[in-house]
């Protein structure tokens, strides 16, 4: 064999060897970078958010956890707020707040906090704000006079105090009825400077799912259908003003509220709101 023949041969080889070489590469790189289904492997949301995200139960959303916020959001400030309660659906809020990472404050009732302590205490222990809207929730009673209003706070206080071990160290207080009720006319102004004296704060709200106004239910839809529109329509009205906080009023005595609230909670993550309590809100100075 000559000698020329012999180095034909050994280029050869050599040729062979990185062709098998390249071609083995090229497979190990398709099976590292394509998935079972044959298209190009997407990035995970852990990869493309800032944190972990989690998948809302039944909904295929996407829900970010507590404390933030769509990058691409114009950060905003809301105070859900509860009323009426604790009663048989509280239990199921909470659940759904901590679903969504959010909080809220839950304006009770003295006698339902009586009668539902152990909810009265789970309101506080899952790390929502517990707070007076009075004893009785009788608005003939309660607006008697300065005092009567006064004294529906202290015998809250007991209750709450009873039930949760220990009071927030600034308590809200909401109107039944709100503060501009008809049965409050005479005696609301000197109720809010007796409130502020004591250390308190009182609040109403601005937004709304009007679960408790059926008036304005033109339409006659259904309550969830009504509920829904109500809320799309109210929390509109901050669209150009995301410097505005938002308290806004649900119930949770009312069934329909609850069965709404995580479509709710799913939009006002989608528009950027940040879940706050209102003992932050700026009301307190």
């Amino acid at each position: 064999m000559s000698e020329n023949t012999s180095e034909q041969k050994n280029s050869a080889l050599k040729l062979l060897l990185l062709g098998v070489w390249a071609l083995y590469a090229l497979i190990a790189f398709c099976i590292n970078h394509t998935p079972e289904n044959g298209t190009p492997a997407a990035a995970t949301p852990e990869e493309t958010a800032a944190g972990t995200t989690v998948s809302a139960a039944g909904t295929g959303a996407t829900v970010l956890p507590s404390g933030s916020e769509p990058a691409a959001a114009v950060p905003r400030d809301i105070y859900l707020t509860f009323d009426d309660g604790p009663c048989k659906n509280t239990p199921q809020v909470l659940d759904i707040l901590d679903h969504y990472g959010a909080r809220a404050t839950f304006f009770t009732v003295g006698t339902y906090v009586d009668r539902y302590p152990e909810y009265a205490a789970e309101i506080v222990n899952r790390g929502n704000l517990i707070a007076c809207h009075s004893y009785t929730h009788d608005m003939k009673k309660c607006y008697t006079s300065a005092d009567a209003f006064m004294n529906e706070l202290a015998q809250w206080r007991q209750a709450a105090q009873s039930a949760c071990g220990e009071l927030p160290e600034r308590l809200c207080v909401r109107f039944p009825g709100g503060s501009t009720t008809k049965y409050a006319a005479a005696v609301s102004e000197e109720i809010k400077q007796r409130i502020v004296a004591d250390g308190y704060q009182w609040f109403d709200w601005n937004a709304g799912d009007n679960d408790k106004w059926q008036k304005g239910n033109t339409e006659q839809l259904p309550d969830e259908e009504y509920f829904m529109k109500s809320y799309r329509e109210t929390i509109s009205w901050f669209d150009d003003e995301p410097e505005t906080p938002v308290v806004f009023l649900f119930h949770d005595t009312e069934d329909g509220t609850v069965s709404i609230l995580p479509a709710v909670l799913q939009d006002l993550i989608g528009r950027g709101y940040r879940f706050k309590l209102l003992d932050s809100h700026p009301k307190w100075g």
